[in-house]
C-alpha cells in the first residue's frame, strides 16, 4: 500500500503546481529548468512589450532565490565542510527539534515499581499526530488541517481522558500514552527517531548516568552521553500494542464523517482498533471505514507517525488513522495560506479517539469491540471543554504568543532552571511560535531542542571522557521550542492531577509530594510528571563527540535509507524578492536625479566654508 497516491493534488505531480492565489500573485512551480528558463524568456519579452504601451503598468517579476551551495554539496558533504585552514566549520544544520510524548495511566516511577515486584508491563495504546507543517514558504505554514488541527485535537482528547478516575485509568488492562511528533513531513523524523529509540536504543558502555550529577538516587532520571539522550525514559514505556494516528481533522471531506483507515479483520489488534473507532462516534461526528481498497491483502495507510512504528517493529506492531479524508487528501494539504477549520469535526474527532483509547485499553485480548467501545463511551462524555478548545484554538491558530502558552512556558522553564541550576533562555535566542503561528519544524540547535550535556563549565552535544559528574552541577539541558514546552505543560496538567491538589509557583513547591516525580505547571498547580521530551533528529545523524552544539556527523549504523534533510546557511540573499520590471528612461531619471543633488551639494558645502573662512569661522 505504500505506493498509494494520497496526495493527489500536491507537487507530486508531473505537470505544474498552480497556487491561485500567491499573496496575490499567480504562481506555478516548475520542476524543468529548461521550461522555466524558456517561460522566464517569454515573460520577460512580454514585459518589454507591456512597457513599449504607457497605457499599460509595469510588469510584476518574482524572484526565488533558494541557494543551497554549490551544485555538488550535499547534506553530508555540508555538514562535514572544513574552511581552507582545517577548522570544521558546518554550512548547514540539520531538520528537527523536540517531539513530545505523555503516559496517561501509570508514571514512570509507578512502572518502575511494578517491574521490580515481578507484576511485568502492560500493554501500550498510543495516540499520535504530527506537529510541524511545510508550504513552499518556510516562514509561513500555519498547518491550519495539518498540524494546528492535530495538536488542538489529541490535546483535547488528553483532557478527556485525564477527567477520568485515576484508579480507573490504571485499573485498565493496558496504559494509554501519546505522541506529539517534530518532523514528520521531512521523513518521519520525530517518529522515526522515538520508535527507533523505544526498539533499538543502546547507550554505550559505561555512558548512563544520572541526568543531573547532584541527583543520584534510584528513582531519579537517568540520560546517556553517547549517543547523547538527556531522558531515557522512553525506556519504560512498555511494549506497544497498536497506535491509533489521527490527521487532518479540521476539514473535513464529506460533513460529519469521519474516516478509519487501516485493517478490517476481526483477528488482529489492528482490526480491533477499526471495530472500537467505528463504534465510537458523536451524536455529530459519524465514522467511516475508508473505501480505499486493500493491496496485495495489505490496506494502505496514509503517511503518518503509524508509518514509522510499522517500519521499526518490521509490521509487528500496527494501527489505524482517523483522517477527515477518504481515498484522497482534502485540497490544499500543504499550503501557506490559513484557512478556516471546523472546530465540531476537531471535537467530534477528539472525543472518538478518548473513547477509542479507553476501549482499546480496557480489552484484555478478547477483541470484544462491542463490550470494550461500551464501557468506553459511557466513561467519556459527548462534548469537549469549550473554554479550553477556545483558549487552544486561539493559541495554535491565530496567536503562538498567547497568553496560555506564555504561562506554561514560564513555568517549564523555570523548571529547568531549577532542576539544572541554567537559564538557557537567556543563553540562547529562541524563536516565537508567531502570530500566525508558524509549524514549519526548522533547523536543530541550542536554541530548539538540542539536548546538551553541561561538564564542568562547557556544554556539548555528545560527550565520550570520564569528566561527568565531578561538578554538581553537571546536567543534561535542553532548551524546547515555546510550542513544545506548551504541550509538555499542557499534558502534565492533564494527565498528572493528584488526588489533593497543592498549589506551586516552581517545582520546588512540590518537593514533599512522594506519589510520583511532581512538578509545577503553567495552571500553578503541583502534577505527576507524565510528559517527556524526545530528539527528534534523523536517525542518520548524531551530534558531535565532545563539540559544542551545532556541529553533527553522519552515524556509522547509517544504513542509507534516510532523506537527512538540512537546511544551509551559505546565502544571506535567501528568499523571495518581488518587484515592478521598469525600462530604462526611469533608471535615467533616477540616475540624473542623484547627480543633480550630488553636484547641489558639493556646491554647497564649498560655498559655506568659504564663507566660514572669510568669517574666520572654520
Amino acid at each position: 500500500g505504500n505506493a498509494y497516491a494520497w496526495n493527489v493534488d500536491g507537487d507530486g505531480r508531473d505537470e505544474p503546481l498552480t497556487m491561485a492565489n500567491l499573496y496575490g500573485i499567480p504562481t506555478a512551480f516548475i520542476r524543468s529548468v529548461s521550461v522555466s528558463s524558456y517561460i522566464l524568456g517569454i515573460a520577460t519579452d512580454q514585459a518589454k512589450t507591456v512597457q513599449e504601451k504607457g497605457d499599460l503598468s509595469p510588469a510584476i517579476l518574482a524572484e526565488y532565490n533558494y541557494y543551497m551551495g554549490p551544485e555538488d554539496m550535499d547534506s553530508p558533504s555540508c555538514l562535514d565542510w572544513n574552511n581552507t585552514d582545517g577548522t570544521w566549520a558546518p554550512k548547514c544544520l540539520p531538520l528537527g527539534a523536540s517531539s513530545v510524548w505523555a503516559t496517561a495511566t501509570a508514571s514512570l516511577k509507578e512502572k518502575r515499581r511494578r517491574l521490580e515486584d515481578d507484576e511485568g508491563s502492560k500493554g501500550v495504546v498510543m495516540l499520535a499526530t504530527s506537529i510541524d507543517d511545510t508550504s513552499m514558504f518556510h516562514d509561513a505554514a500555519p498547518g491550519s488541517n495539518t498540524a494546528a488541527s492535530n495538536i488542538l485535537t489529541l490535546l483535547l482528547a488528553a483532557q478527556l481522558i485525564g477527567k477520568v478516575p485515576t484508579d480507573t485509568r490504571k485499573g485498565l488492562a493496558k496504559e494509554i500514552s501519546f505522541g506529539f511528533f517534530q518532523g514528520e513531513s521531512y521523513g518521519f523524523i520525530g517518529s522515526r527517531a522515538f520508535f527507533g529509540d523505544v526498539v533499538n536504543f543502546v547507550c554505550d558502555e559505561d555512558r548512563t548516568v544520572p541526568a543531573v550529577a547532584k541527583k543520584n538516587g534510584e528513582n531519579d532520571e537517568k540520560a546517556c552521553l553517547h549517543p547523547l539522550r538527556p531522558s531515557l525514559a522512553f525506556q519504560d514505556l512498555g511494549e506497544i500494542a497498536g497506535l491509533i494516528a489521527v490527521d487532518q481533522v479540521g476539514i473535513l471531506a464529506t460533513e460529519g464523517t469521519l474516516y478509519v483507515h487501516g485493517s478490517q479483520d476481526d483477528d488482529d489488534f489492528g482490526g480491533f482498533l477499526s471495530n472500537v473507532l467505528l463504534a465510537s462516534g458523536t451524536d455529530n461526528i459519524a465514522i467511516q471505514a475508508s473505501s480505499v481498497e486493500a493491496e496485495d491483502g495489505e490496506a494502505p495507510l496514509p503517511p503518518t507517525p503509524l508509518t514509522s512504528l510499522i517500519k521499526k517493529t518490521g509490521g509487528a506492531v500496527g494501527g489505524v488513522v482517523l483522517a477527515g479524508f477518504d481515498d484522497a487528501f482534502v485540497s490544499g494539504y500543504h499550503t501557506h495560506v490559513a484557512r478556516a477549520v471546523d472546530l465540531d469535526s476537531i471535537s467530534g474527532a477528539a472525543v472518538v479517539l478518548a473513547r477509542a483509547a479507553i476501549a482499546a485499553a480496557y480489552d484484555g485480548g478478547d477483541f470484544d469491540a462491542d463490550t470494550a467501545s461500551e464501557y468506553a463511551n459511557a466513561l467519556i462524555e459527548d462534548s469537549v471543554d469549550t473554554d479550553l478548545l477556545t483558549d487552544l484554538h486561539h493559541c495554535l491558530f491565530e496567536d503562538g504568543s498567547c497568553e496560555l502558552f506564555r504561562s506554561y512556558d514560564k513555568v517549564e522553564l523555570a523548571n529547568e532552571k531549577e532542576r539544572t541550576g541554567l537559564d538557557l533562555s537567556t543563553m540562547f535566542y529562541r524563536s516565537p511560535l508567531g502570530t500566525p503561528p508558524n509549524y514549519y519544524v526548522s533547523v536543530l540547535d541550542a536554541s530548539r531542542g538540542q539536548p546538551l550535556v553541561l561538564v564542568g563549565s562547557l556544554l556539548y552535544g555528545s560527550y565520550t571522557k570520564d569528566e561527568y559528574g565531578k561538578k554538581d552541577s553537571d546536567a543534561f539541558v535542553l532548551l524546547p521550542t515555546t510550542l513544545a514546552s506548551s504541550i509538555k505543560g499542557l499534558l502534565n496538567s492533564f494527565l498528572g492531577t493528584l488526588d489533593d491538589s497543592v498549589s506551586c509557583k516552581s517545582s520546588k513547591d512540590c518537593s514533599k509530594i512522594d506519589d510520583c516525580n511532581a512538578v509545577c505547571t503553567g495552571a500553578n498547580v503541583c502534577v505527576c510528571d507524565q510528559a517527556h521530551y524526545h530528539l527528534a533528529m534523523d536517525e542518520a545523524l548524531q551530534a558531535a563527540s565532545d563539540k559544542g552544539p551545532g556541529f553533527f556527523v553522519v552515524s556509522d549504523e547509517d544504513e542509507g535509507i534516510s532523506a537527512m534533510y538540512t537546511e544551509p546557511y551559505w546565502s544571506s540573499s535567501v528568499g523571495v524578492r518581488v518587484y515592478r520590471v521598469l525600462d530604462n528612461k526611469s533608471g535615467l531619471v533616477a540616475l540624473g536625479f542623484g547627480v543633480f543633488v550630488a553636484v547641489l551639494c558639493v556646491v554647497s558645502t564649498t560655498f559655506i566654508k568659504r564663507r566660514f573662512e572669510s568669517e574666520k569661522l572654520f
